[in-house]
């Protein structure tokens, strides 16, 4: 979703294994949710730190879209290792 709402900047992020994703929660403001991998750390947060309908709406598709690309990377090692555990006979088939 793309609008004039103050939103800036892009960044690429390839994870390897060196990684850890953190939410890090305060009494008084907005979360904010970071993730590191090597020496990169990218952080998400609301801007203003206002808790608005659209921050909710926000924190709710970032928790669909993590959870559809979860969903995607596990299909797609499921399939890999089906075909690496296969006998070799399964495989020609």
């Amino acid at each position: 979703m793309s609008s004039a709402g103050g939103s800036f900047s892009h960044l690429g992020l390839h994870v390897g294994s060196d990684w850890v994703v953190r939410c890090s929660t305060y009494e008084e403001s907005t979360p904010i949710l970071s993730v590191d991998a090597g020496g990169t750390v990218m952080s998400f947060s609301i801007a203003e730190r206002s808790t608005t309908d659209s921050a909710v709406a926000f924190a709710r598709d970032l928790a669909h879209k993590a959870q559809a690309f979860a969903d995607e990377v596990e299909r797609l090692h499921a399939e890999r290792t089906a075909t690496s555990t296969a006998e070799p006979a399964e495989q020609a088939a």
